[in-house]
């Protein structure tokens, strides 16, 4: 049975492309968009990402609102105590999509691991996904996070192959976006989320916030905020 905050979430995704409210508009997509969309929120599942926003400030309202049975806090990327999340995803993308990138680490300063990945893809990686260019922020932050899964000696970060494996569910998913709908400047992008290994085994939806930027001459999307609600715990217990 399907419970009370999903079927909130599927109410709210029907109403996001059925366009009924004031700011939406309807958007044409084709099977190829539509395929390349799912790749592109992939990049985030793959990783792990299921629940974020860009938001720079706590919103006031989050202090009142329960989680439910299914449901993950949602992580805000654009804070800053959040920036070792976003530097997480620039070392999981390039290990999963770049490993002609990861270095093998031969010093004796690899404590974290014995790989290493230089910061300039990580943050090539960050500005691609979520137009956020961490270049000039403060990685101290990074360096001092006892909560990260990696090191960082100003340069290279550095990392095992097992770093981010999740030792209870090692379940990788994927996104089949399957409606598309516009408000302002921005796409709004509904499906589901699959098993890597079963695509028919589909335990989540999710509803995510793209806007359309230029990436080394080519247009493609960033993201800006994704919402999973899972149908049942078995991929995320």
């Amino acid at each position: 049975m399907i419970n009370a905050s999903v079927k909130k979430f599927l109410c709210a995704a029907l109403l996001i492309l059925l366009t009924s409210c004031a700011a939406c508009a309807a958007y044409k997509t084709t099977p190829d968009e539509l395929k390349r969309m799912s790749i592109f929120i992939s990049n985030f599942t793959e990783a792990g990402f299921f629940n974020f926003d860009l938001l720079t400030e706590f919103p006031e309202e989050e202090q009142n609102d329960s989680v439910g049975e299914y449901e993950e806090a949602k992580t805000h990327l654009g804070m800053p105590g959040n920036l070792t999340e976003l530097v997480k995803f620039g070392i999981v993308h390039n290990l999963i999509n770049n490993p002609k990138r990861i270095a093998k680490c031969t010093d004796r300063k690899c404590e974290a691991g014995n790989l290493k990945l230089d910061k300039k893809f990580v943050n090539e990686s960050v500005k691609k996904y979520f137009d956020i260019d961490i270049s000039k922020k403060d990685l101290s932050i990074v360096q001092d996070d006892p909560s990260a899964a990696f090191s960082f000696d100003g340069k290279f970060y550095h990392f095992g192959s097992d770093s981010f494996k999740d030792p209870d569910n090692d379940t990788v998913y994927y996104a089949d976006v399957q409606g598309v709908t516009q408000r302002g400047s921005h796409l709004m992008l509904a499906g589901e989320l699959y098993n890597s290994k079963n695509k028919t085994d589909r335990p989540g939806m999710f509803a995510a916030t793209v806007k359309r930027i230029k990436w080394q001459g080519k247009s493609t999307w960033a993201v800006i905020d994704m919402t999973t609600d899972w149908v049942t715990n078995s991929g995320r217990d």
